[in-house]
């Protein structure tokens, strides 16, 4: 099968899949169970791996695909706000998000899960993803959300590699500076005389 067909399969297939999501939303009051929105998610996620899998013939994934897992894994946060796997779907949405350079909405998303699971497991990528996001591609940069985010990750995880650490605080330091400006100074500091 050539690529051109192949995708215009799994698009043609994935419109059929949100449509009869839709209707079947619209046709039933009744709140769809955590393993039916789970059993979805999954669904979705196969087809993006199978995707993905094929990448090299299909070139680029259908931005409609990565939407429609968007919509599925929300639909199970609203639907659960308080479940535990909630906090996993909106770090997948914050993720995806990123991923398709929408940052806007990835740091919404982020802000959402730091606010509503305070003890989420991946707590602490989650507030290095926003520092980075407010001190790389938010524009205008917001270094106040920068220093907010870099400052609560190390407050927050004191067993932090030493390094690692390090580099934090010394952005921190620097941060009057844009990043393409920080790398360069970064690069001047380390180069051999």
């Amino acid at each position: 099968m050539s690529a051109y067909k192949y995708v215009i399969l799994i698009g043609s297939s994935l419109v059929l899949m949100f449509l009869s999501s839709c209707r079947s939303s619209e046709t039933t009051s009744n709140k769809p169970t955590r393993e039916s929105l789970k059993s979805r998610i999954k669904e979705m996620e196969d087809s993006l791996k199978g995707l993905q899998v094929n990448i090299h013939e299909i070139k680029q994934i259908p931005n409609l695909t990565h939407f429609e897992l968007i919509n599925r894994l929300l639909d199970y946060y609203h639907n659960y706000p308080e479940d535990t796997y909630s906090a996993e779907c909106l770090d997948k949405v914050h993720m995806k998000y990123s991923g398709m350079n929408i940052h806007q909405r990835a740091v919404q998303y982020a802000d959402t899960l730091l606010d509503k699971f305070p003890k989420y497991v991946n707590r602490a990528l989650v507030l290095e993803s926003q520092g980075s996001a407010y001190d790389i591609f938010m524009q205008p940069r917001d270094t106040s959300k920068v220093r907010k985010y870099y400052t609560m990750l190390l407050q927050e995880n004191p067993k932090m590699e030493k390094d690692k650490a390090a580099g934090i605080r010394d952005r921190l330091k620097h941060l009057d500076m844009n990043f393409d400006q920080f790398i360069e100074y970064k690069m001047q500091s380390i180069q051999l005389p």
